[in-house]
């Protein structure tokens, strides 16, 4: 029998082991983190004298998955083998 190399076994893979449920678990709050974020939109803030509020969030929301993804598939990765 030929075994397919599928999306789906993967993700399988990920949800079976400690560190792809951590990850998982990083990327599901940062998106919650995301959805809680807007309503503070509209209010004036700056930060760091010249980011408004929604850039911040976007730069630490895409910071957040780069370091979760390197972390998580360079030291945890089940198929690097």
């Amino acid at each position: 029998m030929i075994e397919t190399d599928n999306a789906g076994g993967k993700m399988r893979e990920m949800v079976r082991h400690t560190a792809g449920r951590i990850f998982l678990c990083i990327l599901l709050l940062s998106t919650l983190g995301m959805l809680y974020v807007p309503k503070y939109f509209f209010q004036e803030r700056i930060f760091f004298g010249c980011m408004t509020l929604p850039f911040l969030s976007g730069i630490l929301f895409l910071l957040v998955w780069l370091v979760a993804y390197l972390v998580y598939f360079f030291f945890f990765w089940p198929y690097r083998h």
